[in-house]
């Protein structure tokens, strides 16, 4: 009898609300609580926004007002720091949002103090952030420039390249202001480093964005070219002359004929193993020099041929029989 008022006691006291929250599963509680807590921060959050706050936050700017035969000869600020206040909304807006504050050149004297206020609204511009500015305008030309390609190449083993390394086009085009642009020699690519080639290049390259807010290109990227050849071994009997000989004097060496090992293109192996004008030579002047009896040959080649790492057997020569015929 005592447990049965005692249930009817609870029953008119607890409100049947509770009692259904109570006998839900512990899933369900948990859910509820969590919705309880996101209710809470969002009155939280709508009620903080309301109030006043003072932050900094940086905005971007932009030039104006530059006529088209100028161009300023100093980099302007890309952003600047300004300090608010007001609401917390309205702050939180202008974070997110963020207009871009006007740099107007066709004054001598700048001042973004003026200017931050026009396109900042519902906050108070409280201090900016260089408030100041004086930035060099001058009379804008317009220059051609070659391009260097920076690209770091290497090779699989018997693979080299031929030539140099080019670019199309090969200039390039700057326009900016005078004492910038005649101090600009050559226009660099962006740096690639490439391993490993067997195979010509043919790639597209940008060109490196230095000075790129004072400076404008005529184009943005280039075409770098490299002539990349297998190689291989060769070796051919050569004759050695003596050159820059004066009247009258003869030289003879031993042996007169020599062995030149060189790496050459598989492209160009017959032709240079069949080339005229392809011989050994010892400048008259080394033999004047000569203290030990022996010279050192150098390799004649015509032109258009690539031949690499020549060295000879023997390395050196003797030589005798030099008169002097009246």
């Amino acid at each position: 009898m005592s447990q049965s008022i005692k249930s009817w006691i609870q029953t008119l006291l607890v409100p049947a609300q509770v009692r259904r929250v109570e006998d839900e599963a512990p899933e369900h509680k948990g859910g509820i609580i969590t919705l309880c807590i996101l209710a809470a921060c969002i009155l939280w959050f709508a009620f903080s926004m309301q109030e006043t706050y003072i932050q900094i936050l940086e905005f971007p700017t932009r030039v104006v007002n530059l006529p088209s035969d100028k161009a300023l000869a100093g980099v302007p600020p890309s952003k600047v720091r300004i300090q608010l206040q007001g609401e917390g909304i309205q702050i939180l807006r202008h974070y997110y949002n963020p207009p871009t504050v006007p740099i107007d050149v066709s004054s001598r004297q700048i001042d973004l103090g003026l200017a931050a206020p026009e396109i900042i609204k519902n906050v108070s511009v409280q201090a900016v952030t260089p408030r100041m500015l004086t930035l060099a305008v001058e009379d804008r030309v317009t220059r051609k420039v070659p391009v260097h390609p920076r690209i770091n190449l290497a090779f699989e083993p018997g693979f080299r390249m031929i030539g140099r390394l080019t670019s199309e086009p090969d200039s390039v085009a700057i326009s900016g202001a005078r004492s910038i642009v005649e101090g600009v020699n050559v226009w660099p690519t962006q740096t690639r480093n490439l391993g490993a080639m067997r195979d010509s290049l043919h790639a597209p390259v940008a060109l490196s964005d230095s000075l790129g807010s004072l400076l404008v290109k005529e184009v943005s990227e280039v075409t770098v070219r490299a002539d990349i050849q297998a190689f291989t071994e060769a070796r051919r009997m050569v004759a050695v002359r003596a050159v820059g000989l004066p009247a009258g004097v003869a030289v003879t060496f031993e042996p007169a004929m020599v062995e030149v090992i060189y790496q050459v293109p598989l492209s160009q192996y017959d032709v240079v193993m069949e080339a005229e004008n392809f011989y050994a030579f010892v400048p008259y002047v080394d033999i004047l020099r000569d203290t030990q009896g022996r010279v050192f040959p150098m390799l004649h080649l015509p032109d258009g041929l690539e031949v690499r790492s020549p060295r000879f057997e023997p390395e050196s020569l003797r030589y005798y029989d030099v008169r002097q015929d009246d």
